[in-house]
């Protein structure tokens, strides 16, 4: 049977922090998956970051593919999004 290795680093980080991540660990979880979960849980930088971050939930209550579609297409266009909110609340 042949085992192999993760490589590793060892990190230093204050005492208050090593309490947080304690605190933020999941049952079952190591350092290494809470800091993974935790970095890959940032904010979008931008509305079309953001967009694609919710293609996972289309049809899930929030929206449906349509409208999500419908929200790319508005933010790549703000003015002619703008002029079919307009149409659509004088209609």
């Amino acid at each position: 049977m042949h085992f192999q290795c993760m490589p590793y680093t060892t990190l230093t980080v204050r005492q208050d922090v090593a309490k947080r991540l304690r605190g933020s660990r999941q049952s079952g979880e190591s350092y290494s998956d809470v800091i993974s979960r935790l970095l890959d849980n940032q904010p979008a930088k931008t509305v079309g970051d953001w967009l694609n971050s919710l293609e996972p939930l289309e049809g899930r209550t929030l929206f449906s593919p349509e409208e999500r579609t419908r929200l790319v297409q508005d933010q790549r266009s703000p003015r002619a999004s703008l002029a079919r909110r307009k149409a659509r609340a004088t209609a």
